[in-house]
């Protein structure tokens, strides 16, 4: 799916809402939040692929836009249980108790394909409802999602939002990132963490005057210490609170108001995966 941004973001931000021209909105609210971490990915290197490989093209192609040997590049294979960071957020995040919209959110700038593995959750889910896979939202999944949210989620049953940062390939010499997979429960009106507001670019001085801010190079940090935050109580009631994401290639940031910290819905920690403070 293409970034459903327009092509010119502005560099501040405006209040989560429709696209331009759209009908108006009620606000957007978080209610539930999970994390599943893997810090230690499985990667196999691609020297070991054959040259009838039809992954072969692909790995030539990222070695280029790297600017690095293909021969060190590693891939990203299936861990051996088949429960991977974006399977584990959202079992952990639970079903929702009427269908609603799933939106799958891949990080990173080259075209996805493991964005495929989508079927495979919704069938090991048994998710009721319609299923979406995001991509060339790079860095900034775990923000711009949200203007995609204010208009496509269900006006009564709301949507859930899996973001995942999880490299296909890496760069053996540079070391590899952990995966991390947040599974967020979207409703529309109040709720424990409401949005106020979302942008590319760098945040203007409204934002930065938030109580708490969060952030990191990529999709998930800023979820993942936020919940960290929560769970150790040092969020209060009415704070505001900026997740800012800067990355190599994009910038962004999300404003939200901690309406009532304490009700929203956190995964406990279990075999494979861990709460964000964890």
């Amino acid at each position: 799916m293409p970034d459903p941004r327009p092509a010119e973001a502005p560099a501040q931000g405006v209040p989560a809402g429709p696209p331009a021209g759209g009908c108006a909105t009620l606000p957007l609210s978080v209610t539930a939040l999970a994390v599943s971490v893997q810090e230690q990915p499985c990667y196999r290197p691609v020297s070991g692929l054959a040259d009838t490989d039809d992954l072969l093209p692909l790995v030539q192609a990222v070695a280029e836009l790297k600017g690095i040997p293909a021969h060190r590049l590693e891939m990203l294979t299936d861990p051996g249980d088949g429960k991977d960071v974006s399977t584990l957020a959202l079992a952990a995040l639970g079903a929702p108790p009427e269908p609603q919209p799933l939106f799958y959110v891949r990080s990173g700038p080259l075209p996805d394909p493991y964005v495929a593995t989508l079927a495979r959750l919704v069938h090991e889910a048994g998710w009721a409802g319609p299923d979406t896979g995001v991509t060339h939202l790079d860095e900034l999944g775990g923000t711009l999602v949200f203007d995609l949210l204010a208009w496509a989620a269900d006006p009564v049953a709301g949507a859930t939002a899996l973001i995942c940062d999880e490299e296909m390939f890496a760069d053996a010499r540079t070391g590899l990132e952990p995966a991390t997979a947040v599974a967020l429960r979207v409703r529309r009106g109040p709720g424990p963490l409401e949005v106020l507001a979302l942008g590319e670019g760098a945040p203007g001085p409204h934002a930065l005057a938030a109580d708490h801010r969060f952030g990191g190079p990529r999709a998930c940090d800023g979820w993942t210490r936020l919940g960290a935050a929560l769970d150790s109580g040092s969020i209060a009631a009415g704070e505001r609170v900026l997740l800012h994401t800067r990355g190599p290639h994009r910038e962004g940031w999300l404003l939200l108001r901690a309406a009532d910290p304490a009700a929203l819905e956190r995964a406990g920690d279990g075999p494979g995966r861990r709460s964000a403070a964890a």
